[in-house]
C-alpha cells in the first residue's frame, strides 16, 4: 500500500478482519453491489468487449488470446510460435520436455505458454499483459469475472474498496481499475496477490476510493489478470460519489 499505513493494518488482526468480511459480504449482498455487470455497450463493439482501441490488434500467441498488441508484436509473436519446437532441448532437460536450449525462456503470456523465445520476448509479453486494460476500446464492457467487490461507504469522503474471488492466475498479481469517472483512460487503483489456488479468500482490502464530484453513474471496477492479461469486471461502485 503506498502512503501511510495500510488498509490492512487499518483493518486490525486477522481475526477483526475475519469478522469484519462477514459484515462486508452481508451488506453486499443485501444492497446487491455484487450484482452489476459489464455496460451494454459490448454489444455495440465491433469485435466484441475485447475490442482493441486504435493502433493495436489481438495478439494470439494461442488461440483465444485477445491481448491488445501493435502489429509488429503480432508478427513476432507468430514467428515466435513458428520457431519455437526448434528451440527446445531435443531431449528434454530439467524442465521436461519443454526445456529452452541455451539463451532461450518460456514466453509466459500465460502460465502455459512454453514456447521457447530470447528473455526480451518474456519481458514484452509481461508489459502488453501489464497494459492490456489500456488498449481496450471499453474496458468496462468486458464481461464479469472470478473477482467480485464491495465498498464500506465513509461518509462525505468516499469508501474503502474490497474484492474476493478465484479463478485467477496460481500466487499472481491481481490489478484493479476503475473506468467511467471522467479520466483518461483506466484509473489504477492497487493491486493484490492471489493464493496458491489462484485465490483472494475472505474480503481484501483493495483502495480508499476518494470522492470525486461531478460524476452521474457508478464507476466500473476493472481487474486484469497480470499472468494472462485477460481483463474483466468486477462490479461497481458508487464510492466515488459518496460526497455528502
Amino acid at each position: 500500500m503506498r502512503g501511510g499505513r495500510s488498509i490492512a493494518e487499518r483493518a486490525g488482526s486477522r481475526p477483526l478482519r475475519r469478522a469484519a468480511a462477514v459484515l462486508i459480504a452481508a451488506v453486499a449482498l443485501l444492497t446487491g453491489l455484487l450484482a452489476a455487470g459489464p455496460s451494454a455497450s459490448a454489444a455495440d463493439l465491433p469485435y466484441g468487449p475485447y475490442t482493441c482501441a486504435a493502433g493495436y490488434v489481438w495478439r494470439e500467441a494461442y488461440t483465444g488470446d485477445q491481448i491488445c498488441v501493435t502489429s509488429a508484436i503480432r508478427t513476432q509473436t507468430a514467428t515466435e510460435n513458428t520457431l519455437g519446437p526448434s528451440r527446445r532441448e531435443p531431449n528434454g532437460g530439467a524442465y521436461g520436455p519443454d526445456t529452452c536450449k541455451q539463451g532461450y525462456v518460456w514466453r509466459a503470456t500465460r502460465p502455459s505458454d512454453h514456447v521457447c523465445v530470447p528473455p526480451a520476448s518474456r519481458d514484452q509479453a509481461y508489459s502488453d499483459n501489464a497494459s492490456a486494460p489500456y488498449r481496450l476500446v471499453d474496458p468496462g464492457a468486458t464481461p464479469r469475472g472470478g473477482v467480485s467487490v464491495t465498498t464500506s461507504y465513509i461518509y462525505s469522503t468516499g469508501g474503502y474498496l474490497y474484492a474476493t474471488g478465484s479463478g485467477l492466475t496460481p500466487n499472481g498479481t491481481v490489478r484493479f481499475y476503475a473506468v467511467r469517472i471522467n479520466t483518461t483512460g483506466p484509473l489504477s487503483l492497487n493491486s493484490l496477490t492471489a493464493d496458491a489456488s489462484g485465490r483472494l479468500t475472505d474480503w481484501q482490502p483493495v483502495a480508499f476510493l476518494a470522492c470525486r464530484t461531478g460524476l452521474t453513474e457508478p464507476a466500473i471496477i476493472v481487474v486484469l489478470d497480470q499472468g494472462t492479461g485477460l481483463v474483466t469486471t468486477a462490479g461497481t461502485t458508487d464510492a466515488f460519489r459518496h460526497c455528502g
